[in-house]
């Protein structure tokens, strides 16, 4: 794999981008980007949706190894203070995408939930080296940006001191499969109301 950061950054928008094509959404990218990667659409009733593309190498962890013999691996993303705490109309979802030698990973976040956790890890005291994450109240024009440091152990991941096993390569409910509507052939070409799966929907 070549090492070319604006490669690497828009590989990963476009695999992100095939995804949500194949689960049904259109998918509009902004001439200008000032945050959003891309606008995904259900074309049934036009409900839309944020997507903010993140994507890093992972890396092994020295001295983690797990019992199967597989390396704990690690992948650092860099996010916007900003973005991640201020709410839209059209909410935003984050999709992390960990690049291992030969395939992805993701986590798809909503940015609600990722800041919570953000917010609880900035106010956990730390009972290890290093600093502790500075506040927002804190940040100065040179820390607008928050990393985030995922650790990947198989189906297992963690990241700001909290668990993300319940977004490692599994889709929210409200990115749910769209079936039907403009575009599909067949007895389900018509409109249709959007159908959120519950939780336990295995097309997830």
């Amino acid at each position: 794999m070549v090492s070319k950061r604006t490669h690497f950054g828009r590989a990963g928008e476009y695999h992100a981008m095939s995804e949500l094509l194949l689960r049904g959404w259109n998918v509009a990218v902004p001439v200008v980007d000032v945050g959003d990667d891309a606008f995904v659409i259900d074309d049934r009733d036009k409900t839309t949706r944020r997507v903010q593309v993140k994507t890093a190498k992972a890396e092994p962890i020295e001295g983690h190894t797990e019992s199967s013999g597989a390396r704990r691996l690690r992948a650092t993303f860099n996010l916007s203070r900003q973005q991640l705490r201020t709410p839209q109309a059209i909410e935003l979802f984050y999709m992390l995408l960990v690049r291992l030698p030969a395939s992805w990973r993701f986590l798809v976040i909503p940015r609600r939930d990722l800041f919570q956790m953000r917010e609880a890890h900035v106010a956990t005291a730390r009972t290890s080296p290093g600093r502790r994450p500075r506040s927002d109240e804190d940040a100065t024009t040179d820390t607008l940006i928050s990393a985030v440091d995922v650790e990947l152990e198989t189906n297992v991941a963690h990241g700001w001191g909290g668990a993300l096993d319940r977004y490692l390569d599994r889709w929210p409910d409200e990115l749910w499969v769209v079936e039907g509507g403009p575009g599909s052939v067949g007895s389900g070409s018509a409109a249709e109301p959007p159908m959120p799966p519950s939780a336990g929907d295995p097309s997830r």
